[in-house]
């Protein structure tokens, strides 16, 4: 038996079979630091024994889920650290209108690519890719589920590059925060963080609802399954486990990173504005 801990993003009561989403085994979920977090269980079924197509979903649905958890940690982070060093209200909106309304400059910046780890994307994707294949053993994830998987790993190297430096020329209508030129200092490089969170949620958008979506279709044709083989009456009860209990947190990740997405659209889109080059020194190609 392997016992797996297994956390979920909850915002309400367990949903029906009917409701099926995102979900894991052989791994652990975390949902967003924001909402409760409070499901375990102990699992039979790791993923190498299921069937490659409920183990392709559950690689993919569980690295959404730790891709989103992560990226709303730094998120809320970041928004709180750009504020500060503004002294504005830890707000999307209070953010972006100090850089539109109160930063004018004029600015040449030439920025250098980020530093990538090497390999950490590719090491990813076949790491995930093997552990999808489930007893397949062939290495390859199933077809409606490596671009998800992808995704995930893009999403993931994105938040673990460091930014490039930049050097940059600026005529300030001087803001007094901007005379100093160590707040300065620290106000880009919080501009920065913003911006590469950014790239990665583009990965991660709205990608819950059609996990969830072939959730609940896996959770039919589980049925189905079993009756073909009835060697998986033993797996089957755990898989459908899996598949109900994901349900709430592909669901819950889904808003979760909708709210996200909506914030970094109104800071970055103040940021882009004023300063189009700095997009430069977070933009990496995997």
């Amino acid at each position: 038996m392997i016992r797996t801990g297994l956390a979920t993003i909850a915002t309400a009561a367990l949903l029906s079979p009917a409701c099926v989403g995102a979900g894991g085994g052989g791994g652990t979920f975390e949902g967003s630091a924001s909402v409760s977090v409070d499901v375990s269980a102990e699992l039979d079924l790791p993923i190498a024994e299921m069937p490659p197509k409920y183990a392709s979903w559950v690689v993919e649905a569980e690295g959404y889920l730790f891709a989103v958890d992560d990226a709303y940690e730094r998120h809320l982070q970041a928004k709180a650290d750009l504020a500060a060093a503004l002294d504005v209200e830890a707000d999307a909106n209070a953010i972006a209108n100090f850089i539109r309304d109160a930063v004018q400059v004029e600015t040449t910046m030439v920025c250098q690519p980020p530093r990538v780890e090497a390999g950490m994307v590719a090491d990813c994707r076949a790491d995930a890719n093997a552990r999808a294949s489930g007893r397949a053993g062939d290495g390859e994830a199933t077809a409606e589920a490596s671009s998800g998987i992808n995704a995930n790993c893009e999403a993931r190297g994105r938040l673990s590059l460091s930014p490039g430096e930049c050097t940059l020329e600026t005529t300030v209508t001087e803001h007094p925060i901007l005379s100093d030129p160590s707040r300065w200092a620290e106000i880009e490089t919080n501009m920065k963080i913003v911006l590469q969170l950014d790239e990665a949620n583009a990965h991660l958008d709205g990608r819950g609802s059609d996990i969830n979506a072939r959730g609940m279709q896996l959770y039919v044709e589980s049925v189905t399954d079993l009756a073909e083989d009835p060697t998986l009456a033993l797996q089957l009860e755990n898989i459908q486990a899996e598949l109900e209990r994901g349900a709430e947190a592909a669901s819950a990740a889904n808003d979760v990173q909708g709210t996200m997405n909506s914030e970094l659209h109104t800071m970055t889109g103040a940021i882009d504005d004023q300063f189009p080059d700095l997009r430069a020194s977070i933009y990496a190609e995997y």
